[in-house]
């Protein structure tokens, strides 16, 4: 297996964890693009790569997420800090093996 491959599978199993993370506190938006985004890197469609890249900075992205009970997300105040924990972890891990893919594929 090369090793883009392998960095491909990996991303797809992190979407996976991503896309369980904000179900679970039904944050929907997010959620449906990254499906959408995990189903153009499972049909190797260099777009589904790309589109992470776009998502990480301005106003209104991703990074802006907060799950909180206030942003009607289902999540009791007091999981709040540990919900957006993991999502910061798992999302750092996705980020990270795009930019590996990345430069393996320049």
């Amino acid at each position: 297996m090369e090793e883009t491959d392998f960095l491909q599978n990996r991303i797809l199993d992190e979407l996976n964890l991503l896309i369980n993370h904000l179900d679970k506190y039904e944050e929907k938006n997010w959620s449906d693009y990254f499906r959408k985004v995990q189903r153009l890197i499972d049909n190797g469609d260099v777009r589904g790569v790309d589109s992470l890249n776009t998502i990480r900075g301005g106003m209104g992205s991703f990074n802006d997420l907060v799950i909180s009970k206030m942003n009607g997300h289902k999540v009791e105040k007091n999981g709040e800090n540990f919900a957006n924990l993991e999502l910061m972890k798992i999302s750092k891990l996705v980020f990270k093996s795009v930019d590996e893919l990345k430069r393996l594929i320049k």
